[in-house]
């Protein structure tokens, strides 16, 4: 697969119609197919839920789900991931867990990141909003 992977901080903004989601929303015509990793939805679950509310958070899934590709962790992406965080570790980038997750999702998959987590700055398998 080619394409992109639209993570948390993406999805956030394009909800939210702040001028890094339209900058997304353009990035987002010009490149397909769209993939979201499950754990993007875990994290926009419960962030669109204390933004939102439960109903509209349903709404922004539903919406997600029809444009996107859900990609599941499994065990590459989950070992791809701890040896990604050992590296970050060893550099001293706070990369968590799920964005470690995320960047092997999109590594094994053949996709770019679309994000403006800075934690992924100057990865060359990231679009930098």
């Amino acid at each position: 697969m080619t394409g992109i992977l639209i993570d948390t901080y993406t999805w956030i903004e394009i909800f939210r119609n702040s001028p890094w989601g339209r900058q997304a929303l353009e990035c987002i015509e010009q490149n397909s197919p769209l993939a979201v990793s499950v754990l993007t939805l875990y994290e926009l679950q419960y962030r669109f839920n204390d933004l939102y509310g439960e109903e509209k958070t349903g709404s922004f899934i539903a919406t997600i789900l029809t444009h996107a590709e859900v990609i599941p962790v499994d065990m590459q992406i989950a070992i791809a991931a701890g040896t990604i965080r050992a590296g970050q570790k060893k550099k001293g980038n706070g990369m968590g867990a799920v964005d470690c997750m995320i960047l092997a999702t999109a590594r094994i998959h053949n996709l770019k990141v679309l994000t403006g987590d800075m934690h992924f700055n100057g990865l060359e398998e990231t679009i930098i909003l």
